[in-house]
């Protein structure tokens, strides 16, 4: 439910940062995060924001259970659970096993997103029928195109996790502003897990604009990169390093109320369940 609050929360402004982030630099359709909001709902109504929203709400559930599952148990092994070390290796270990739901997952969120905007596009009605269409033409390896750098964004070895992005980075911030606090409570909870979710993304999103340029680009023998290092090294000839902060503001405007609404539907949850004597 925290999860697929985030999402509709949230989904909106990933709609946009995944059109700046695709931008052409030389010729610009966008002026920035709000100007991109504006034309996409000109031209396609507040269906076109919520475009691709399918694939995350099909998948948060699993990724989230996997998330905080991974997370638990690595705490539970742990000599000190509550330090902030202990909470950046079971971070890092949530954000990598996740990491084979979502990239799948972003795949056919990414393209359908950009359905109007990717040269040869095929219209796809939902993201099954998309995953299926690319398995029948590039095979397993296809639906996992962007793996790696889902990966290098979702673990780092510096890192965070969730599709909030980045988990190490997220759950060590955000235990240690909770840390900062004898008894936090429901309005500093929101704020931790808002800030957290700006700090990871901070961490991580130079490797998540080339995820999406991975994911955007074409199939087959169309494609003009080869992986991770090639999309990399080639935009960065082309552009600079100001490719790989392509759509920041729209993703930094987005983290907070996406993990904010996500935390306050998890405290609520807990509250609800707490005064009714259920057992969690």
């Amino acid at each position: 439910f925290a999860g697929a609050a985030g999402v509709l929360v949230g989904h909106p402004f990933d709609t946009v940062k995944v059109h700046l982030q695709t931008d052409n630099p030389k010729n610009p359709k966008y002026k920035g995060t709000f100007h991109c909001m504006k034309t996409i709902l000109m031209s396609d109504n507040i269906r076109g924001l919520y475009r691709g929203i399918s694939s995350p709400m099909m998948g948060i559930g699993l990724v989230n259970a996997i998330v905080f599952g991974v997370y638990g148990n690595i705490q539970r092994l742990s000599d000190d659970p509550n330090s902030l070390v202990s909470h950046f290796y079971a971070g890092s270990a949530a954000g990598f096993v996740q990491s084979y739901v979502c990239a799948p997952m972003e795949l056919a969120k990414t393209r359908l997103q950009l359905v109007n905007q990717i040269e040869g596009s095929v219209k796809f009605k939902g993201p099954v029928q998309c995953l299926m269409y690319v398995y029948r033409t590039e095979g397993i390896r296809g639906c996992f195109k962007g793996l790696t750098a889902t990966i290098l964004r979702d673990i780092p070895v510096n890192t965070n996790t969730l599709s909030f992005s980045g988990f190490s980075s997220y759950f060590v911030s955000y235990e240690f502003l909770m840390q900062c606090r004898e008894t936090p409570g429901v309005l500093y909870t929101l704020m931790s897990g808002g800030l957290a979710g700006i700090a990871s993304w901070l961490a991580c999103y130079p490797i998540d604009v080339v995820k999406t340029h991975l994911q955007a680009d074409a199939l087959g023998s169309n494609a003009k990169y080869n992986g991770f290092v090639d999309c990399a090294v080639k935009s960065y000839e082309r552009e600079g390093y100001m490719f790989f902060f392509r759509g920041l503001n729209s993703t930094m405007v987005r983290a907070f109320p996406m993990n904010a609404a996500c935390f306050f539907v998890v405290s609520w949850i807990l509250d609800f369940c707490k005064r009714n004597g259920i057992d969690m």
